[in-house]
């Protein structure tokens, strides 16, 4: 635990001292009001207006519900200033359609808990060629493996040696904020916030993570080995590993994606875990077949942290994916051309038996995206999950989208 305490400080020293150095080098803003007025008013502008729908039928007698929102995003970016720029995303969410079984339940409530937010404002420096530093509220999917999309907190991504990205960073909270979703950062039930509750008493009030992204052999491999560490509650060491290679007399792309990750547990009652799936596919013109397995530790293992729930899957209907002992087979293939494109995934659960869960469940996918124009596109999803063994359980799902950007 000491060894992991001086970490997890040295860590926070150097990212604190790496951040003020690189911004704030000679901070005198005599003689540029000129250049930040221009960075101001020529900064870019986007945004969003869409239409999400949601029906669901369950076999649960008065459980049916259907829902759709109406959604606005808005985003404006300045032009870089002293190598600094900032951003801010304005996301607003309205209920156009409401309708349940069950009287107690509102599908719209439940998923959009705040109508309105701001799931992005920071401030971004630039330095060296390619490296960065952003602080604040940002978009993280591509440089952690975090759950969800949106991080509050900071990070530190390095990109001057050929072949290599190093990113560092710290969150306090996670959130997701889409058309789907208006969870804002903690949740009303504060679940994302990392110094709740829901992570055990004394948990920490951060995450640190720090990845690294290496390709070589002409990019036909690439290892992606990273580290999470909330106090007291879980450290995380992984690493995804891509091997492709293209048969050029056959026109097709081979390769297999393996990913491992062990778990350090420090909740009381659970123990340490490994985790692993191997993904192998192969793409040939419009068409792309993935197979998949995973499979994680039984018994009382921590298997997935809450800031690392959503992974390891091409699909996931089914809630019980990650328990104790469960493991998935995946499928999936995938059809585009031009503006259309369509696929078809199922996943096979298996997992211990679970009180009113059974010990099976089939979940399956079919999914359609069409783009009109450059600004306008259709996606349409429909789900069908399947329990073993239990009453009650099944349902079928279809979603929409319709969006215009701009």
């Amino acid at each position: 635990m000491q060894s992991r305490a001086f970490l997890k400080s040295t860590f926070l020293s150097v990212f604190l001292f790496l951040f003020f150095s690189c911004c704030f080098p000679e901070m005198s803003f005599a003689g540029y009001t000129d250049k930040l007025a221009q960075a101001l008013k020529k900064g870019g502008l986007s945004g969003a207006i869409g239409n999400y729908f949601e029906y669901t039928d369950k076999d649960a007698p008065d459980s049916d519900y259907g829902w759709s929102a109406t959604y606005f995003t808005v985003k404006y970016e300045t032009l870089r200033w002293k190598n600094l720029k900032f951003g801010a995303r304005f996301f607003a969410h309205g209920e156009s359609f409401n309708d349940h079984d069950d009287s107690l339940t509102d599908p719209f409530s439940n998923d959009i808990e705040t109508t309105a937010s701001l799931p992005e404002l920071y401030l971004d420096y630039a330095f060296g060629e390619n490296s960065q530093i952003r602080a604040g509220r940002y978009n993280h999917k591509k440089i952690s493996h975090i759950d969800d999309a949106q991080s509050e907190g900071g990070y530190i991504t390095f990109r001057e040696l050929s072949g290599l990205e190093i990113t560092a960073g710290l969150m306090k909270r996670f959130a997701e904020i889409d058309y789907d979703d208006g969870e804002d950062f903690g949740r009303k039930n504060k679940a994302q916030d990392l110094d709740s509750a829901a992570y055990g008493d004394g948990a920490g009030a951060l995450l640190f993570y720090a990845e690294a992204q290496t390709f070589f052999l002409d990019e036909k491999v690439s290892l992606n080995p990273y580290f999470m560490l909330q106090d007291d509650y879980a450290a995380v060491y992984g690493i995804d590993v891509d091997i492709k290679t293209m048969l050029e007399d056959h026109g097709l792309t081979v390769g297999s994606k393996l990913s491992y990750y062990y778990v350090h547990s420090d909740l009381i009652g659970t123990s340490h875990s490994s985790n692993y799936s191997l993904f192998p596919y192969i793409r040939k013109g419009a068409f792309e077949i993935t197979a998949g397995y995973a499979a994680f530790d039984d018994g009382d293992s921590f298997n997935k942290p809450a800031w690392l729930s959503d992974y390891f899957s091409i699909l996931d209907q089914q809630k019980e994916y990650g328990a104790a002992g469960s493991q998935k087979i995946f499928a999936k293939i995938k059809f585009s051309r031009e503006k259309f494109w369509s696929h078809y995934a199922m996943g096979d659960n298996q997992y211990d038996f679970a009180v009113n869960k059974g010990d099976h469940c089939l979940e399956q996918e079919l999914q359609f995206g069409y783009q009109f124009t450059e600004s306008l596109d259709i996606n349409l999803r429909l789900f069908d999950v399947q329990y073993d063994a239990v009453d009650d359980m099944d349902y079928q799902r279809i979603e929409s989208r319709i969006r215009f950007r701009f």
